[in-house]
């Protein structure tokens, strides 16, 4: 995966009214390009390459800026999806906010979960469990809001009404407290 790849994608979701097909580990491939991009950029940077490093941060951020606009398409239309009731191709991580959604449509309880899945790693003859990466605290905003500075002095936002985030907890529960938003619960 790298830049053009992202951009051809959204250039696909933006001309399409359909979730364009993704291989099930597309999001796992964007993890991984981040974390090489962030390497490389440290690497340049122990090596005194400035400009080497600012190249790859200015790809770094367009990777990110690309990456939040297909998520936010994406999202959308499987929202649309959810109302329909009509389920798509879609990633794992995709199903699940599809079958939340359903739910939460459906006013059906919400099942609870702490993480995504456990994924067992074999390691010299030994297997061991690892918990796989959890989803945090999950919460769909329900009106528009500015951006929020947290506890670990990082910004969060501004939201849209409906945009579903992850927040801190302590930000989380303000806003449920604020009635401008609401915690969802996953399950495998």
């Amino acid at each position: 995966m790298d830049i053009v790849k992202l951009r051809e994608l959204l250039e696909q979701e933006l001309s399409s009214v359909e979730l364009t097909e993704l291989d099930d580990d597309f999001y796992q491939e964007f993890d991984s390009l981040i974390k090489a991009l962030k390497l490389s950029a440290e690497s340049s940077r122990e090596r005194g390459e400035n400009v080497e490093e600012k190249l790859y941060l200015a790809q770094l951020r367009i990777a990110e800026e690309l990456i939040k606009e297909i998520i936010k398409l994406r999202l959308h239309k499987i929202v649309d999806l959810a109302v329909e009731g009509k389920p798509a191709e879609m990633t794992s991580e995709e199903r699940k906010i599809f079958r939340v959604l359903r739910a939460f449509l459906e006013r059906e309880e919400i099942p609870e979960v702490e993480s995504l899945e456990v994924e067992t790693t074999e390691t010299e003859g030994t297997e061991t469990e690892e918990p796989a990466r959890s989803l945090g605290n999950v919460y769909i905003v329900t009106e528009n809001l500015p951006v929020i500075l947290g506890s670990d002095m990082r910004e969060y936002g501004p939201f849209k009404a409906w945009d579903m985030v992850v927040l801190p907890e302590e930000i989380g529960r303000v806003l449920v407290e604020r009635e401008v938003a609401f915690r969802v619960k996953f399950s495998p």
